[in-house]
C-alpha cells in the first residue's frame, strides 16, 4: 500500500493543479496552462494569471533512510552552504520508502515538484540508483561510500547518467600509507565491521585487506553480528585479539581499524575494553573527540567536508546548469586527520610527529580541543 505521506503529497499536487484549472479565466487559452506547467508555476487569480519561473526557487528533495547523527551533520552543512550560495532554494526531507514500488511512486511526484534530489547515506543512494539511473532529475549522493566499489558506476571521472556522486572513502592505498606512518613496522591489522553493514564491508574492509596483504601485513577480520551466537563484539574481539597476540605477543606492531559501521561507532568504549589496549584508528573523523568514548586517531573524510562538497555539486547543477555526468566522483584529498591525546595517554600510545603536523583536529590530554579545522584554538602542551 502507498505510504500516507506519499498519498498526501500526491493529493496536494492534484488539488493544486485542479484548483488552477478551476480558476482559469475564460479569456485565456487553457493550453497555455497545460503546455507550460513544467517551466512555470502558474497562479490564476481573478483578472490576472501569474507565471513564476520555476528556476527562480529551485526545490531540493532529500531522501534519508533513518535517523543518524552523521545525517544530521550532513543536512545541517548543506543547509548552511545553500543559504550562503543559493538562498532561494527550498529543502524538503523525506524518509526513504520501504520498497521499490513506493519509491517509484515517490519519484513520479518528485519529477513534477522538485529540481534536484539528494540521497543521504549508502542505503538511500543504492536504492535510488537501482530504480532511477538515467532518470530525468539530477541526483547527488552525500554521506555515502565509494560508488565505484558499490557498483554504481565504473568510473571516477563520470557517472554517465543523472547521478553526481561524492564519497566518504579514501583509496585503500592512501589509507594504508597513513597506517604505516603511524606504525612503520606494522605487521597486523584487525579490521572491525558490522556484518549488517554491506557498504562498509565492500568499500572499506575488502579494499584495505587486499592492500595490506599485498604489503605482507596480515589482516584479522573482526565481523560483528550481535544476533548470532559467538559473533558478538566481545566474543569476536576476544578471539581475534588472542590470534593477533600469537604472532605479536606485545602487540607492538599491530593496530585496530574501525570502519564506518554506525553500530560499532556507538561502541568505541566497549571496543577499548576488549582490545587489550591495541591502538584503534578509524576512517571516521567524527569518531575522534575529547571524551572517553573516542578513537585514538582517524584518517578519512569528515561528514562536514563531504556534505560541503555535495552541496557545491548541487549548486553547480541548479545555478550553473552543469550536468551531473560532467562532475567526477567527489574524492577529497588530503584526508581529514583527527587525534585524541586523551586516548593516546589512556593506552600509552605514541603519535608520530609527522601526523601531528598534518592533523586538522587535535584534542589535548584533558579533552579540550587545541586545533580545529587546521587552526590553533589555544596554547597547550600536547
Amino acid at each position: 500500500m502507498i505510504n500516507r505521506y506519499l498519498m498526501s503529497l500526491i493529493i496536494c499536487c492534484l488539488l493544486a493543479s485542479g484548483a488552477a484549472m478551476a480558476n482559469w479565466p475564460q479569456w485565456l487559452g487553457e493550453e497555455i496552462n497545460t503546455q507550460h506547467q513544467a517551466d512555470w508555476k502558474i497562479e490564476p487569480a481573478g483578472n490576472s494569471v501569474t507565471f513564476i519561473p520555476r528556476g527562480e526557487q529551485p526545490k531540493v528533495w532529500v531522501l534519508i533512510s533513518r535517523k543518524a547523527h552523521s545525517y544530521d551533520t550532513a543536512l545541517s552543512t548543506m543547509l548552511t552552504v545553500f543559504r550562503r550560495e543559493l538562498s532561494s532554494a527550498t529543502f524538503r526531507i523525506f524518509l526513504l520508502p520501504d520498497n521499490p514500488a513506493t519509491l517509484q511512486r515517490w519519484i513520479q511526484v518528485a519529477e513534477e515538484n522538485a529540481n534536484l534530489i539528494y540521497t543521504v547515506g549508502s542505503k538511500a543512494t543504492v536504492a535510488m540508483h537501482k530504480v532511477y539511473a538515467g532518470g530525468k532529475l539530477p541526483v547527488v549522493s552525500v554521506n555515502a561510500k565509494d560508488p565505484v566499489l558499490l557498483g554504481l558506476t565504473n568510473s571516477y571521472e563520470t557517472s554517465g547518467d543523472n547521478f553526481a556522486f561524492t564519497s566518504l572513502n579514501l583509496p585503500a592505498d592512501i589509507t594504508f600509507s597513513f597506517l604505516r606512518r603511524f606504525k612503520p613496522e606494522l605487521t597486523q591489522i584487525g579490521i572491525l565491521y558490522a556484518k549488517s553493514n554491506t557498504s562498509a564491508y565492500l568499500t572499506q574492509y575488502l579494499p584495505l585487506k587486499e592492500e595490506a596483504e599485498q604489503h605482507g601485513v596480515q589482516v584479522f577480520p573482526i565481523e560483528v553480528d550481535e544476533g548470532v551466537r559467538g559473533s558478538s563484539l566481545q566474543a569476536v574481539m576476544k578471539r581475534q585479539v588472542a590470534a593477533m597476540k600469537a604472532a605479536d605477543p606485545a602487540l607492538e606492531n599491530s593496530l585496530l581499524w574501525l570502519t564506518g559501521s554506525s553500530s560499532l561507532l556507538d561502541r568505541v568504549d566497549d571496543i577499548y575494553t576488549f582490545s587489550d589496549k591495541l591502538p584503534m584508528l578509524t576512517v571516521v573523523p567524527d569518531a575522534v573527540n575529547g571524551s572517553e568514548n573516542s578513537a585514538l586517531m582517524s584518517v578519512g573524510v569528515s561528514f562536514e567536508n563531504n556534505a560541503h562538497q555535495a552541496a557545491l555539486y548541487g549548486i553547480r547543477i541548479l545555478r550553473d546548469g552543469e550536468e551531473p555526468a560532467s562532475l567526477p566522483v567527489g574524492l577529497l584529498s588530503p584526508p581529514d586527520i583527527s587525534i585524541s591525546f586523551k586516548q593516546a595517554e589512556r593506552i600509552n600510545a605514541q603519535i608520530p610527529f609527522v601526523l601531528i603536523e598534518m592533523a586538522s583536529d587535535i584534542y589535548a590530554h584533558n579533552g579540550g580541543m587545541i586545533r580545529a579545522a587546521g587552526m590553533s584554538m589555544e596554547t597547550s602542551d600536547l
